[in-house]
């Protein structure tokens, strides 16, 4: 007989001789330690099956890690503010405009809020370019670059 019939006829008899349920007695009478029991529950007609919870949930903070640079030339922004760069403004690709953001420096631990006014970073890694004066907060002004974290102080009011 070839090998490899006999290895699945072998496992086929030993699946025959496993007990018929997880419940059932091995031959030495102890019970599976892998065993896990199930439970089926009805709801009574006209009742709805409800799960979770309702009501307002508290929002939970949302931070991003990533690259932030800064930027001082005089433009306008895509706001349609003149960008003033002793302004604490920064520019962000999706969060709306007039979002509060505190920007963490996590190179030295420095922290400044900015307002969100602006679209941009767009090159890959970076999460946010803020204004001349926010880079002196932040203390990267040296190196144009800084590994940071971001998180929403407040969100934007509908205009």
């Amino acid at each position: 007989m070839p090998t490899a019939f006999r290895l699945r006829l072998a496992a086929a008899l030993l699946l025959l001789a496993l007990p018929a349920t997880p419940r059932d007695s091995l031959a030495n009478g102890t019970e599976l330690d892998w065993a896990t029991e199930v439970r089926r529950e009805t709801v009574p007609p006209g009742k709805p099956l409800v799960t979770g919870t309702t009501g307002s949930k508290a929002s939970k903070p949302h931070a991003l890690d990533g690259i932030a640079s800064y930027y001082w030339q005089d433009q306008m922004t895509a706001s349609g503010e003149q960008f003033d760069k002793r302004a604490m403004t920064a520019a962000h690709p999706t969060l709306p405009f007039g979002t509060f953001v505190e920007v963490t420096n996590l190179g030295n631990g420095r922290k400044t809020v900015v307002r969100i006014n602006d679209r941009g970073p767009f090159k890959p890694g970076r999460v946010i370019d803020v204004s001349e004066a926010a880079a002196d907060k932040l203390g990267m002004r040296q190196r144009g670059l800084a590994p940071v974290r971001i998180e929403i102080v407040t969100a934007a009011t509908a205009r």
